[in-house]
């Protein structure tokens, strides 16, 4: 069973803007040649602390690594829901193979998200596929709208204002 998408729709998720990614590197920066200021000017008394507020730079600057939004797109093609990450992760999802797509809305009308669940098809896999978030997607109301007009009759499509 085909979608009644005519054309491919591509959605896009930009990640962290240029400006975010500059402002946090330079943060990292300053912080750093402050510690090591205070290192020089407080001598060898300052060692220990030294090496420790460096580890914890370290791991700060790790746990930004695992936590930056990845650029990624969102295709919606005659035959699948395509959600494709810059670091290669790919999850396709046949039309017929959506049980439910939820939209939340803010108590003003405002869409906070979209999270599109699949029939479970294999040990181990969860019945929610994706979720995106207003932050995430370029136009996340267009995605809903071009969704709306996409999904089978199979699969339900629910709305929630949350936060209330």
């Amino acid at each position: 069973m085909a979608s009644s998408v005519a054309p491919e729709q591509v959605f896009i998720g930009p990640g962290l803007s240029p400006f975010k990614r500059i402002m946090t590197v330079i943060g990292v920066i300053a912080v750093t040649a402050l510690v090591f200021w205070i290192a020089l000017h407080q001598g060898a008394s300052a060692v220990g602390s030294t090496i420790v507020a460096v580890l914890f730079i370290a791991g700060f600057v790790y746990y930004l690594t695992l936590v930056a939004p990845v650029p990624f797109t969102i295709t919606l093609s005659p035959i699948a829901l395509v959600k494709r990450s810059k670091k290669g992760e790919s999850i396709e999802l046949p039309w017929q193979s959506l049980t439910r797509v939820k939209e939340e809305f803010f108590p003003n009308g405002k869409r906070i998200s979209i999270t599109v669940y699949r029939q479970v098809s294999e040990p181990g896999q969860k019945p929610k596929a994706w979720a995106v978030y207003r932050d995430d997607v370029t136009d996340l109301d267009g995605l809903a709208n071009a969704l709306k007009l996409s999904i089978p009759e199979t699969c339900q499509w629910q709305s929630e204002t949350v936060h209330e």
